[in-house]
C-alpha cells in the first residue's frame, strides 16, 4: 500500500510514498504543506510525517508499539492518534516536531478513531468501555469526557460535519 495525491477531478496523480511496506491513513496538515500517515517500515505502525511532495519521511512517533489512525487539528498544533498500550488502544496527542506526546483518554478497553471538530477544542472518538462501541466526546485538554451514543450495536468511525443551522 503506497500514498498518492491527486487534483479533485483525477488529474495530476503523484505516488508520493515508496516502500516495501505498508504506508496509509494519510491527513493533511491544514495548511497543506504537509501529511502524517502510518508506516511499518520500522517494523510495526508507527506515525509519520512528510512533505506535501513526498519527500523528508521522518518517524514521529516512538511511544508504543502499535500507533494508527492520525488526525490532524484543524488549527495545525497536534496530531490525535490511537496509541497500543498494552492490549488496549488509548488516544494521545503529539505536536508536529514531536517535542510534545501526551495521552489525552485512557481506559482498559480500546479508545480508537479519534476525529477533530471544525474549532479544534473537542475530539469524537469511538471507544469499546462498555463493551460494545460508542461514540465518545472529549475537549482537547483530555477534560468533559461525554458518551454520545447508546445503542445495543457497534458505533464506530466518527466524523464532523458542518454544524446545524
Amino acid at each position: 500500500a503506497e500514498i498518492y495525491s491527486a487534483r479533485p477531478d483525477g488529474s495530476d496523480l503523484r505516488r508520493l510514498t515508496r516502500n516495501r511496506t505498508i504506508d496509509v491513513s494519510p491527513t493533511w496538515s491544514p495548511d497543506g504543506s504537509q501529511i502524517a500517515f502510518v508506516s511499518d517500515r520500522a517494523g510495526s505502525p508507527q506515525v509519520y510525517l512528510m512533505d506535501a511532495d513526498g519527500s523528508n519521511p521522518r518517524r514521529l512517533t516512538f511511544d508504543g508499539g502499535y500507533n494508527a489512525n492520525p488526525a490532524w487539528s484543524p488549527d495545525g498544533r497536534w496530531i490525535a492518534y490511537q496509541n497500543q498500550v498494552g492490549g488496549q488502544f488509548d488516544i494521545w496527542l503529539i505536536d508536529p516536531d514531536g517535542s510534545v506526546n501526551l495521552p489525552l483518554v485512557s481506559h482498559p478497553r480500546s479508545d480508537e478513531a479519534p476525529s477533530w471538530s471544525p474549532d479544534s477544542r473537542k475530539i469524537a472518538f469511538s471507544s469499546t468501555r462498555r463493551g460494545s462501541a460508542d461514540i465518545y466526546l472529549v475537549d482537547s485538554t483530555g477534560e468533559n469526557l461525554m458518551r454520545l451514543t447508546d445503542s445495543s450495536g457497534d458505533d464506530t468511525s466518527p466524523a464532523w460535519g458542518p454544524y446545524p443551522r
